[in-house]
């Protein structure tokens, strides 16, 4: 099979889709696949020499329009110069790719705006890019990440079903250490955790969680991702114990949390969110996350983001009093590297 090439901007553990290609690039390595990476920057040495980075160098941070555009255009550039061949799978919006996975909600997908919110360079840009990134000639397989993606997709781009598979979901790592033993304390700690805090709501958590504190006083709120000049705003009125605790390794968090709550307006899967039921926490969550349509109750709560905060305080209530265990969301690193290399056979050997 040829060497199979992930683009990415930030190759390492720095967020959910960065994790996403850092764990399948490994699993896949373990599946004797020669995996290269393209990237601007790498942010942890990788162990595995069957895995081979190449970094571009920083590009401009913003606005991440142009800072997308310009990745792009260094992408195109570095291919050309390649004696190599590659099957080229793609995890950003880049224009030489046979593989593309999407990580997030469409632009195509958008509720039509009034004219005056139409008339946006940076808009206009981003629906270019995404078009361009699933109808290019070259392009034989569109993996969505979640059941809530490839519905979009379909809808928006109805000529490419052909090219779509079925959803590649995030995976988890299987935690069989991690048995969590009851907390020997009354002290009960709710977890937020996301870096795009408006679009995973963390405004309504803060106001559920003042709510819950109301009712229980020894209820703790403990928010991993966004710096806390960003958000402390947000906590001004709040009455209970918080900690502003920025962006760190979720996993030693997670084996004190009694709950994670994660009220999104829009999130294509949550990777936080199945690796907080697979280290035995439940979740309170939105509709709106594309791992809603896998959670059952035996993993937690599914409600409405536009639902009142008062059903959000009772469902939070009630899973703090959970006594029944936790049913694990999601597949492992190696059965998603296992349906990547299938489909890289499969172009492998349509060429």
């Amino acid at each position: 099979m040829k060497k199979v090439l992930h683009i990415v901007k930030r190759f390492g553990p720095v967020g959910g889709m960065e994790r996403y290609v850092w764990e399948l690039s490994h699993a896949l390595a373990k599946q004797e696949v020669e995996v290269h990476v393209l990237c601007e920057q790498a942010f942890q040495t990788v162990e595995q020499p069957e895995i081979i980075v190449h970094q571009l160098g920083k590009n401009i941070a913003k606005p991440r329009w142009l800072s997308m555009l310009i990745f792009s255009f260094r992408v195109s550039r570095w291919l050309a110069k390649q004696t190599e061949q590659f099957i080229v799978h793609s995890h950003e919006r880049i224009a030489d790719h046979q593989v593309t996975t999407f990580h997030t909600t469409l632009f195509a997908y958008d509720k039509p705006a009034p004219w005056w919110k139409q008339i946006s360079l940076r808009k206009a840009v981003w629906r270019y890019l995404e078009k361009r990134e699933v109808c290019g000639e070259q392009v034989q397989a569109i993996l969505p990440n979640s059941g809530l993606i490839g519905h979009q997709l379909k809808e928006a781009y109805p000529q490419l079903q052909s090219r779509l598979q079925a959803p590649a979901y995030p995976a988890v790592h299987r935690y069989e250490k991690l048995h969590k033993p009851k907390r020997q304390s009354d002290v009960k700690i709710i977890l937020f955790v996301g870096q795009e805090w408006k679009r995973k709501g963390l405004e309504k958590a803060v106001g559920i969680v003042d709510r819950v504190q109301q009712i229980r006083e020894k209820v703790h709120f403990w928010v991993l991702g966004p710096e806390s000049e960003q958000i402390a705003h947000l906590f001004t009125g709040m009455r209970g114990d918080y900690q502003l605790l920025g962006w760190q390794d979720s996993e030693p968090f997670l084996e004190k949390a009694d709950l994670l709550l994660h009220p999104a307006t829009s999130e294509a899967y949550g990777m936080a969110i199945a690796e907080a039921s697979n280290a035995e926490v439940p979740v309170v969550i939105s509709r709106q996350c594309g791992i809603a349509a896998r959670l059952t109750p035996a993993s937690g709560s599914v409600l409405d983001a536009e639902e009142p905060v008062d059903h959000w305080v009772s469902a939070c209530l009630s899973e703090l009093d959970r006594s029944d265990p936790v049913k694990p969301v999601g597949q492992t690193w190696d059965e998603l590297a296992a349906q990547h290399k299938q489909i890289y056979q499969q172009i492998a050997l349509s060429a």
